[in-house]
């Protein structure tokens, strides 16, 4: 894809230079010609380089992949997409067991990264289509109304990173400049800065700047600066009670989220997103969210699950749940579960895509 795009833009470029009027040919012009020749084969050549030697950057989306494609057995696959939430809330191997006792055995597989806005999500999950020896079965996607309401929030965030070039590709920097071209609250100078960090980005997406050193083969393991996470935070068992009740009865959003739900560009997003799953033949999609001490998540996964009657979508609040999830030792934070609370909700979920019929 990206090979395409350089010889889209170089083909532009000519064109351009063509209906500019034509200059005495001199020895400049020559030589800028040759130079801008050469930087769209060399350019070419490493992007057929890149996909040939199937290389990605090093990170944790690439430990997600080199999982992935490590995968050779005969169970079909229950893929999560999502971001830290789901990464901490689900244990893989514990809702595989729960979905196999259906009588149909899976094997389950996450593509869920702590910080990954949905630009970056897609990205890899198309990576992985690519690559994958097998489709998934079923695909579950994470609710959550913070990367829903601000998908450039994190891209914003982390501008420049390693992680951000890598994924703002031509397809990326569409859907991100889309988002700014509508109505969500921003300033024109809001809009601009944003705007300048997308096509800047792309621009060294597209220059290959810094990959090579940066990336290693999917069938190969790589080490990478992990960063490092926030001290977990500590409830007491009567606070965790308190706020899980306070959460399952909040009915408002955030003030800065939009109030549609899921916004015009979320369902287009997604709807491109499960698209690109069924060209590779994927038939199967669910939505979940993760329980959290945080109304306002628990208000916009209900209003999402509301707006999307089509598809199988489980908001994380059942009262039993929430009941053996209130000691402060399963949480994280307000919003991510360790501990015993991974497995409690894992074994929730399961037992709820089976009684919902999304599995087997």
């Amino acid at each position: 894809m990206t090979l395409v795009w350089l010889l889209l833009l170089g083909a532009a470029m000519v064109g351009f230079c063509h209906l500019l009027p034509r200059p005495p040919a001199g020895r400049s012009f020559h030589v800028a010609l040759l130079l801008f020749g050469g930087f769209i084969l060399a350019e070419a050549g490493l992007s057929a380089a890149i996909s040939g030697l199937g290389l990605v950057p090093k990170g944790p989306f690439h430990d997600r992949l080199h999982e992935l494609a490590d995968y050779h057995g005969g169970r079909p696959v229950v893929l999560l997409v999502g971001s830290s939430f789901s990464a901490a809330a689900i244990e893989p191997d514990v809702l595989a067991e729960v979905l196999g006792s259906s009588g149909r055995a899976a094997a389950v597989q996450s593509l869920a990264v702590g910080g990954a806005p949905h630009l970056e999500r897609l990205h890899y999950l198309k990576e992985h289509l690519v690559r994958a020896k097998g489709k998934p079965a079923l695909v579950l996607f994470e609710i959550a109304g913070g990367y829903d309401s601000g998908p450039l929030y994190q891209a914003h965030q982390m501008r420049f990173s390693d992680r951000m070039v890598a994924m703002m590709d031509g397809s990326s920097a569409w859907w991100a400049l889309r988002w700014l071209a509508e109505d969500n609250g921003l300033s024109a100078h809001k809009r601009f800065m944003l705007a300048s960090e997308i096509v800047g980005q792309l621009a060294l997406h597209l220059s290959h700047i810094g990959f090579f050193w940066n990336s290693a083969s999917v069938g190969q393991s790589a080490t990478y600066d992990l960063g490092k996470s926030s001290p977990p935070m500590r409830f007491s068992d009567e606070d965790t009670a308190e706020l899980l009740e306070q959460a399952a009865a909040a009915r408002d959003l955030k003030p800065d989220w939009p109030t549609e739900v899921p916004t015009r560009w979320m369902t287009a997003f997604l709807a491109e997103e499960i698209a690109t799953l069924q060209r590779q033949g994927v038939e199967r999609f669910g939505f979940y969210s993760v329980p959290s001490m945080q109304g306002a998540n628990v208000a916009y996964a209900r209003r999402f699950c509301a707006a999307i009657p089509k598809f199988v979508c489980i908001v994380g609040e059942d009262p039993e749940l929430l009941a053996r999830l209130r000691h402060g030792a399963d949480w994280y934070d307000f919003d991510h579960l360790q501990g015993t609370g991974r497995n409690v909700f894992t074994r929730w979920l399961g037992d709820r895509l089976v009684e919902m019929g999304v599995w087997p």
